[in-house]
Protein backbone atom coordinates (compact mmCIF):
# COMPACT_ATOMS: atom_id res chain seq x y z
CA UNK A 1 0.00 0.00 0.00
CA UNK A 2 2.88 2.31 0.68
CA UNK A 3 4.44 2.14 -2.42
CA UNK A 4 1.40 2.42 -4.26
CA UNK A 5 0.56 5.80 -2.42
CA UNK A 6 4.63 6.87 -3.52
CA UNK A 7 3.69 6.20 -7.29
CA UNK A 8 0.26 8.29 -6.47
CA UNK A 9 2.19 11.36 -5.39
CA UNK A 10 4.87 11.07 -7.86
CA UNK A 11 2.20 10.88 -10.63
CA UNK A 12 0.32 14.08 -8.60
CA UNK A 13 3.62 16.16 -8.45
CA UNK A 14 4.18 15.75 -12.08
CA UNK A 15 0.71 16.53 -12.92
CA UNK A 16 1.28 19.93 -10.78
CA UNK A 17 3.74 20.75 -12.56
CA UNK A 18 2.69 20.54 -15.78
CA UNK A 19 -0.53 22.72 -14.68
CA UNK A 20 2.20 25.50 -13.44
CA UNK A 21 4.51 25.47 -16.03
CA UNK A 22 1.29 25.53 -19.48
CA UNK A 23 -0.17 28.67 -17.06
CA UNK A 24 3.17 30.13 -17.52
CA UNK A 25 3.70 29.68 -20.88
CA UNK A 26 -0.16 30.04 -22.76
CA UNK A 27 0.57 33.94 -23.23
CA UNK A 28 3.99 34.01 -24.98
CA UNK A 29 2.60 33.25 -28.14
CA UNK A 30 4.67 35.40 -30.15
CA UNK A 31 7.75 34.04 -28.56
CA UNK A 32 6.32 30.08 -29.36
CA UNK A 33 5.84 30.95 -33.01
CA UNK A 34 8.67 32.53 -33.29
CA UNK A 35 10.52 29.67 -32.49
CA UNK A 36 8.85 27.63 -34.52
CA UNK A 37 9.91 29.63 -37.53
CA UNK A 38 13.45 29.40 -35.90
CA UNK A 39 13.29 25.74 -35.70
CA UNK A 40 12.09 25.20 -39.40
CA UNK A 41 14.77 27.44 -40.53
CA UNK A 42 17.40 25.31 -38.77
CA UNK A 43 15.65 22.19 -40.28
CA UNK A 44 16.20 23.59 -43.97
CA UNK A 45 19.60 24.46 -43.53
CA UNK A 46 20.33 20.74 -42.16
CA UNK A 47 17.74 19.23 -44.76
CA UNK A 48 15.60 17.47 -42.24
CA UNK A 49 12.54 19.58 -42.99
CA UNK A 50 11.00 16.28 -43.65
CA UNK A 51 7.68 17.84 -42.12
CA UNK A 52 6.44 19.09 -45.69
CA UNK A 53 6.65 15.84 -47.32
CA UNK A 54 5.20 13.27 -44.46
CA UNK A 55 2.46 15.43 -44.24
CA UNK A 56 1.38 15.78 -47.59
CA UNK A 57 1.82 12.15 -48.23
CA UNK A 58 -0.48 11.40 -44.93
CA UNK A 59 -3.09 14.66 -46.24
CA UNK A 60 -3.78 12.78 -49.60
CA UNK A 61 -5.21 9.76 -47.83
CA UNK A 62 -8.41 9.34 -45.33
CA UNK A 63 -6.36 5.92 -44.70
CA UNK A 64 -3.62 7.45 -43.49
CA UNK A 65 -5.08 10.00 -41.86
CA UNK A 66 -6.80 7.71 -39.18
CA UNK A 67 -3.51 5.16 -39.13
CA UNK A 68 -1.63 8.21 -38.22
CA UNK A 69 -4.52 9.88 -35.64
CA UNK A 70 -4.75 6.74 -34.51
CA UNK A 71 -1.05 5.92 -33.59
CA UNK A 72 -0.45 9.21 -31.83
CA UNK A 73 -3.27 8.81 -29.52
CA UNK A 74 -3.31 4.65 -28.69
CA UNK A 75 0.42 4.83 -28.81
CA UNK A 76 0.84 7.14 -26.31
CA UNK A 77 -0.84 7.58 -22.90
CA UNK A 78 -3.11 4.01 -23.28
CA UNK A 79 -0.12 2.24 -24.58
CA UNK A 80 1.74 3.64 -21.53
CA UNK A 81 -1.07 2.99 -19.24
CA UNK A 82 -1.27 -0.20 -19.87
CA UNK A 83 2.98 -1.21 -20.23
CA UNK A 84 3.25 -0.02 -16.69
CA UNK A 85 0.58 -2.22 -15.25
CA UNK A 86 2.02 -4.92 -17.11
CA UNK A 87 5.35 -4.03 -15.34
CA UNK A 88 4.51 -3.75 -12.13
CA UNK A 89 2.97 -6.76 -12.46
CA UNK A 90 5.68 -9.03 -13.91
CA UNK A 91 8.83 -6.59 -14.28
CA UNK A 92 9.15 -5.20 -11.20
CA UNK A 93 13.02 -3.82 -11.64
CA UNK A 94 12.33 -3.03 -14.95
CA UNK A 95 9.25 -0.89 -13.93
CA UNK A 96 11.16 1.43 -11.65
CA UNK A 97 13.61 2.01 -14.68
CA UNK A 98 10.55 2.70 -16.78
CA UNK A 99 8.97 5.06 -13.94
CA UNK A 100 11.83 7.13 -12.97
CA UNK A 101 12.94 7.72 -16.64
CA UNK A 102 9.11 8.84 -17.20
CA UNK A 103 9.78 11.40 -14.42
CA UNK A 104 12.79 12.63 -15.21
CA UNK A 105 12.07 13.32 -18.83
CA UNK A 106 8.73 15.02 -17.45
CA UNK A 107 10.48 17.25 -15.17
CA UNK A 108 13.18 17.78 -18.38
CA UNK A 109 10.10 18.49 -20.60
CA UNK A 110 8.25 21.09 -18.55
CA UNK A 111 11.24 23.12 -18.11
CA UNK A 112 12.15 22.92 -21.83
CA UNK A 113 8.27 24.42 -22.47
CA UNK A 114 8.89 26.89 -19.88
CA UNK A 115 12.17 28.10 -21.47
CA UNK A 116 11.29 27.12 -24.83
CA UNK A 117 7.86 27.68 -25.72
CA UNK A 118 7.43 26.56 -29.33
CA UNK A 119 4.48 26.08 -31.81
CA UNK A 120 3.89 22.85 -33.42
CA UNK A 121 3.32 22.75 -36.60
CA UNK A 122 -0.73 22.36 -37.22
CA UNK A 123 -0.81 25.29 -35.65
CA UNK A 124 0.64 27.19 -38.73
CA UNK A 125 -1.78 26.88 -41.14
CA UNK A 126 -0.09 29.39 -43.32
CA UNK A 127 2.51 26.95 -44.07
CA UNK A 128 0.25 24.61 -45.43
CA UNK A 129 0.04 22.35 -42.22
CA UNK A 130 -3.69 20.88 -41.12
CA UNK A 131 -4.22 19.24 -37.56
CA UNK A 132 -5.75 15.74 -38.98
CA UNK A 133 -6.41 15.19 -35.38
CA UNK A 134 -8.81 18.18 -35.55
CA UNK A 135 -10.62 16.91 -38.41
CA UNK A 136 -11.14 13.13 -38.27
CA UNK A 137 -10.36 12.61 -34.46
CA UNK A 138 -11.97 9.96 -32.98
CA UNK A 139 -14.27 10.87 -29.68
CA UNK A 140 -11.79 10.08 -27.06
CA UNK A 141 -9.26 11.79 -28.39
CA UNK A 142 -11.57 14.95 -28.45
CA UNK A 143 -12.80 14.62 -24.90
CA UNK A 144 -8.50 14.52 -23.99
CA UNK A 145 -8.21 17.67 -25.73
CA UNK A 146 -10.13 19.85 -23.35
CA UNK A 147 -8.22 23.23 -23.07
CA UNK A 148 -7.58 22.76 -19.41
CA UNK A 149 -5.74 20.34 -20.18
CA UNK A 150 -3.17 21.03 -23.14
CA UNK A 151 -0.41 22.86 -23.52
CA UNK A 152 -0.62 24.51 -27.34
CA UNK A 153 3.50 25.49 -27.07
CA UNK A 154 4.70 22.50 -25.67
CA UNK A 155 6.39 21.30 -28.78
CA UNK A 156 10.08 21.00 -27.77
CA UNK A 157 10.89 18.61 -26.91
CA UNK A 158 8.27 15.67 -28.10
CA UNK A 159 7.65 13.62 -25.32
CA UNK A 160 5.23 11.51 -27.68
CA UNK A 161 8.47 10.42 -29.11
CA UNK A 162 10.33 10.31 -26.16
CA UNK A 163 7.81 7.94 -23.97
CA UNK A 164 7.67 5.60 -27.04
CA UNK A 165 11.43 5.05 -26.80
CA UNK A 166 11.07 4.15 -23.33
CA UNK A 167 8.01 2.34 -23.84
CA UNK A 168 10.26 0.13 -26.39
CA UNK A 169 13.11 -0.45 -24.14
CA UNK A 170 11.10 -1.16 -21.47
CA UNK A 171 9.36 -4.18 -23.91
CA UNK A 172 13.44 -5.10 -25.26
CA UNK A 173 14.63 -5.36 -21.76
CA UNK A 174 11.61 -7.59 -20.65
CA UNK A 175 11.34 -10.14 -23.96
CA UNK A 176 13.62 -11.71 -26.18
CA UNK A 177 10.73 -13.38 -28.63
CA UNK A 178 11.03 -12.07 -32.05
CA UNK A 179 7.66 -10.47 -32.20
CA UNK A 180 7.93 -8.55 -28.89
CA UNK A 181 11.16 -7.20 -30.04
CA UNK A 182 9.56 -6.20 -33.22
CA UNK A 183 6.84 -4.50 -31.61
CA UNK A 184 9.41 -3.07 -29.18
CA UNK A 185 10.85 -1.40 -32.31
CA UNK A 186 7.32 -0.52 -34.02
CA UNK A 187 6.62 2.08 -31.02
CA UNK A 188 9.09 5.09 -31.16
CA UNK A 189 9.23 4.22 -34.82
CA UNK A 190 5.41 4.83 -35.29
CA UNK A 191 5.28 7.51 -33.19
CA UNK A 192 8.37 9.41 -34.59
CA UNK A 193 6.63 9.23 -37.71
CA UNK A 194 3.29 9.67 -36.61
CA UNK A 195 3.89 13.55 -34.90
CA UNK A 196 5.57 14.64 -37.57
CA UNK A 197 2.68 13.17 -39.94
CA UNK A 198 -0.39 14.56 -37.80
CA UNK A 199 1.62 18.14 -37.89
CA UNK A 200 1.60 18.24 -34.00
CA UNK A 201 5.38 18.41 -33.88
CA UNK A 202 8.81 19.45 -36.05
CA UNK A 203 11.39 16.42 -36.37
CA UNK A 204 13.86 18.35 -34.42
CA UNK A 205 11.45 18.03 -31.76
CA UNK A 206 11.26 14.16 -32.31
CA UNK A 207 15.16 14.16 -32.14
CA UNK A 208 15.29 16.12 -28.55
CA UNK A 209 12.70 13.70 -27.35
CA UNK A 210 14.86 11.05 -28.05
CA UNK A 211 17.67 12.27 -26.53
CA UNK A 212 16.18 13.94 -23.49
CA UNK A 213 14.27 10.20 -22.51
CA UNK A 214 17.32 8.33 -23.63
CA UNK A 215 19.64 10.36 -21.10
CA UNK A 216 16.56 9.71 -18.71
CA UNK A 217 16.61 5.91 -19.27
CA UNK A 218 20.35 5.93 -18.59
CA UNK A 219 20.26 8.05 -15.66
CA UNK A 220 17.80 5.94 -14.21
CA UNK A 221 19.38 2.64 -14.95
CA UNK A 222 22.94 4.32 -12.79
CA UNK A 223 20.16 5.16 -10.24
CA UNK A 224 18.87 1.88 -9.72
CA UNK A 225 22.25 0.33 -9.93
CA UNK A 226 23.56 2.54 -7.61
CA UNK A 227 21.06 1.71 -4.90
CA UNK A 228 21.75 -1.86 -5.80
CA UNK A 229 25.17 -2.23 -4.62
CA UNK A 230 24.32 0.08 -1.41
CA UNK A 231 21.78 -2.39 -0.32
CA UNK A 232 24.23 -4.87 -0.80
CA UNK A 233 26.89 -3.30 0.96
CA UNK A 234 24.61 -2.48 3.88
CA UNK A 235 23.65 -6.54 4.18
CA UNK A 236 27.19 -7.46 3.52
CA UNK A 237 28.35 -5.22 6.87
CA UNK A 238 25.09 -6.24 8.75
CA UNK A 239 26.41 -10.07 8.53
CA UNK A 240 30.08 -9.24 9.30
Amino acid sequence: MREFLRELAAVAVAGLVYYLVRGAVSDRADEAFQRARDILELEQRLRLDWEVWMHEAVLGSDALIDFANGTYFWGHMPLLIALAIWLWRSHRQTWRTFRNALLLSAAAGMVSYFLFPTAPPRLMPELGYIDTLAIRAAPAYQAQEVGLFVNPYAALPSLHVGWALLAGIAVWQTSTHPAMRTFALAIPLSQSWAVVATANHWTLDAFAGIAVCAAAWLIATRFNRLKARRATGARARKGT
